[in-house]
């Protein structure tokens, strides 16, 4: 997500999942119900204006058959009988006097010659005002003839459909989000189906796969198109291992013999320049054999070789016999090397590789920072994780190049006068990797501290 899609919707995922579900669920039912709306009040107002039309035709028929008298006697017999217990007429003269109706007077703002208007009128002798759709008629003689109808009905139905309407929205909303839910539930957790697969694979361990039978055939097509992704990747991360493999046996032996036979002509050579280059040839074969070394076993952590090694031990312990191996080195040059951290730690995982890798932050310490007083290696139990510490007080690495001087065969243009491959915080790395973790190079104030972040297995 980017940083403007943050800033408009400063919310987490699963509150943007419930309100994206809430908004569809709205965005269905609230047209559908206005629709519904509008089609029910249109056949209300059909049916009012047929029965307005009825009623005109009626009383028009006595208007043609009896004139005035024979229209007001129409409009007398409905008062009479009841008729228009729902509804309303008046007949007035035009001067505006009553002649016949139930309807006091006609009122100020009602014109004549209306198809169709709505108005509150007060029926009979009724003090409560009633909506009525009124249709006004001015007669060849002058008089004028109001009729209506009572469009009371029309309204309660009106005021239901709002109800209607106001709680389907308020159901829509505890629906949208228990939807909402639901649906991110299923994509969480299919989700954290691939990232469980994944965080295996970045940890070196290919052997992993997603479940196609345990989802819907979308999902089983996405697992099938990962799993072979997957399985490609191991298959080429497999050929890649052998031949670095074989590549790096096949290397080591003819460099072992040649520097034997280097060792056996330095035996024989009398004049002391002779014996000065082949040592310094025998000197060169030893770094490509160390470079070869440490290519190998990077190579064989990043591949996730070592995990059948991982075995329960006590971290504090291994930190302290890395202290006193490297105690005699550090006095040589005038500083120390410490353990600070008491008691156990115990860990699951390859005692080796990890003791191998501190082992390389350690001479890296004593080889970059000369004179930096002393050095501390130290652990921390963190719960789920367990921090392996390495700190000098030498001039450590400046920020904008510590990512440079993890990566292989990098080194660092003050170290390029040390002895060295660019080899050692790569595979600090990989081991790192290989134990579910990372490496973070920070500053010591003054100097340089490492930190190794593994998880528990």
């Amino acid at each position: 997500m980017t940083q403007r899609s943050r800033r408009l919707f400063p919310f987490s995922a699963p509150v943007r999942v419930a309100l994206v579900s809430l908004a569809f669920s709205l965005l269905i039912s609230v047209p559908v119900l206005l629709f519904v709306y509008h089609q029910t009040d249109i056949l209300f107002e059909r049916r009012i204006r047929t029965g307005i039309d009825d009623r005109q035709r009626d009383l028009l028929y006595g208007y043609g058959q009896g004139g005035v008298e024979g229209l007001a006697a129409a409009i007398k017999e409905e008062v009479d009988t009841g008729t228009l217990r729902n509804g309303a007429a008046l007949l007035t003269d035009a001067a505006g006097r009553k002649i016949a109706g139930n309807i006091a007077s006609w009122p100020r703002s009602l014109g004549t010659n209306l198809a169709w208007t709505e108005m509150r009128l007060y029926p009979g002798a009724s003090r409560q005002s009633v909506p009525f759709a009124i249709r006004t008629i001015q007669l060849q003689t002058g008089e004028r003839l109001l009729i209506g109808t009572s469009i009371d009905d029309r309204e309660r139905m009106r005021a239901a459909l709002v109800e209607a309407l106001i709680g389907a929205l308020l159901l829509a909303l505890p629906l949208g989000l228990l939807g909402g839910f639901l649906l991110l539930r299923v994509t969480e957790r299919r989700a954290r189906a691939v990232g469980r697969v994944a965080a295996q694979i970045a940890g070196g361990d290919f052997s992993h796969r997603l479940d196609e039978q345990a989802e819907g055939e979308e999902f089983a097509m996405v697992a099938a198109a990962i799993n072979a992704m997957l399985e490609r990747i191991e298959e080429l991360v497999e050929q890649l291992r052998l031949v670095t493999d074989s590549l790096a046996h096949d290397m080591r032996s003819p460099l072992t013999r040649m520097r034997a036979n280097i060792e056996k002509a330095a035996g024989y050579a009398m004049a002391e320049p002779e014996q000065q280059a082949l040592e310094a040839i025998s000197i060169d074969i030893d770094r490509l054999l160390r470079l070869i070394s440490a290519t190998l076993e990077i190579s064989r952590a990043e591949a996730g070789m070592g995990r059948q090694q991982f075995s329960q031990f006590n971290l504090v312990e291994l930190l302290r016999d890395i202290c006193e191996i490297y105690q005699p080195v550090a006095e040589e040059i005038g500083m120390s090397i410490e353990l600070g951290t008491e008691g156990e730690i115990a860990y699951c995982g390859n005692r080796q590789m990890i003791g191998r890798a501190v082992a390389n932050l350690a001479d890296n310490a004593l080889k970059y920072a000369a004179n930096g007083e002393r050095i501390v290696l130290a652990a921390s139990d963190q719960g789920d994780r367990v921090e392996v510490l390495v700190t000098d007080r030498g001039p450590g690495i400046p920020s904008d190049l510590r990512e440079d001087a993890i990566g292989k065969y990098r080194r660092l243009e003050e170290a390029r006068t040390t002895e060295g491959s660019g080899l050692g915080l790569a595979l600090v790395r990989a081991v790192a990797r290989l134990h579910g973790g990372h490496i973070i190079l920070e500053d010591n104030e003054p100097g340089l501290r490492v930190r190794l972040d593994l998880r528990r297995q």
